[in-house]
């Protein structure tokens, strides 16, 4: 078994796994060569490329995991979502759900027949990575997902979705019911298609108050993970949201294996205060990879140092790597993680 999966069955490594949100992607010479050929959407879309990149990161730096390259929003588009990726504003959508009627409107896609090339990339990199390398799935939560729906693109603070939680929260909570059925589906099928985990990233959670996280961002994703763990019961599920000590007092109820956590959480205080039998993930702010090689290997082995004590831990960033990362900072993570020793 992968050091990756050893770790999620919180067996006793020598040193943890390794692998970082966005590890594929703009800061990688590779990536940048084909993204000059394609537009964001036709990468994703097209099987062999979407493979091609998933598995740059491990042909460079020799990640412990893969992760697919694919975005969150492919639930937003398979709701509706007029959706376009403009350089240097991120997502935009063009129809942004307002109302009970646009709600109405939302169209009703086979989610296995619509996300096919998702299927598809997957049997293709379960053919082509290492037997070593596992691969994991993810999707976007319901809330980060209808964040970008209802804003119509990223919003700090979410004015839009906030009026909807003040006068109308029946859209949003309408919209969040759809996404939550789409998003066991969409998550299934990448586990029946091979992926050998699965992440949830809600992002914007970070921005809702102590009540309305529990409502809008918690509920849903208790509701995913319940219906995946009844049906495959043996894959990790990982949660990351932003803001994540918050959420301390509801992990026990949340049904999820391995908790990811952000840069502004203390991953010791986080370890005391969650049960022995859900793992960790994170946290290296991704801002120090731009940093002096000697502050970076220094806050890299506080990290390693502070979780030698348990198992059941991930080395990972606490959010995505920076487009503007020096690609040898992370090589030389992965090399110090990779020589670390516990003993």
């Amino acid at each position: 078994m992968n050091i990756y999966l050893q770790a999620t069955q919180h067996k006793t490594l020598t040193r943890p796994p390794i692998w970082m949100m966005r590890q594929a992607g703009r800061y990688l010479p590779e990536y940048q060569k084909i993204r000059q050929k394609h537009s964001f959407l036709e990468m994703i879309r097209t099987p062999d490329i979407a493979t091609e990149i998933t598995l740059q990161p491990i042909t460079r730096f020799g990640m412990d995991a893969a992760i697919l390259f694919c975005d969150i929003l492919v639930t937003a588009e398979l709701l509706g979502s007029q959706l376009e990726f403009v350089e240097k504003k991120g997502p935009i959508i063009d129809n942004p759900i307002r109302s009970e009627s646009d709600i109405q409107q939302i169209p009703k896609h086979n989610t296995s027949d619509y996300l096919n090339y998702v299927t598809q990339a997957i049997q293709q990199l379960k053919q082509e990575l290492p037997s070593h390398v596992p691969l994991l799935g993810f999707a976007g939560a319901p809330f980060t997902v209808a964040s970008y729906m209802i804003e119509g693109k990223s919003a700090p603070q979410l004015p839009t979705i906030k009026q909807l939680i003040g006068k109308n929260p029946t859209v949003l909570t309408q919209l969040l019911d759809k996404l939550t059925e789409v998003t066991i589906d969409y998550l299934g099928m990448q586990i029946d298609a091979g992926v050998d985990s699965i992440q949830l990233f809600d992002t914007w959670a970070g921005e809702l108050s102590w009540l309305d996280v529990q409502e809008y961002s918690l509920n849903p994703i208790k509701k995913i993970t319940t219906a995946l763990k009844q049906k495959y019961p043996t894959t990790p599920i990982t949660l990351f949201t932003k803001q994540t000590s918050r959420i301390v007092p509801f992990v026990p109820s949340l049904n999820i294996d391995i908790l990811s956590v952000d840069w502004q959480s203390s991953l010791p205080f986080i370890r005391q205060n969650i049960p022995s039998n859900i793992g960790l993930q994170g946290n290296l702010d991704p801002q120090l990879l731009s940093a002096d090689v000697n502050v970076l290997k220094e806050r890299v082995h506080t990290i390693l140092n502070d979780m030698a004590p348990y198992n059941g831990y991930i080395f990972n960033l606490g959010h995505g790597i920076l487009p503007t990362t020096p690609f040898d900072n992370v090589h030389r993570v992965v090399d110090w993680v990779k020589q670390f020793s516990k003993n």
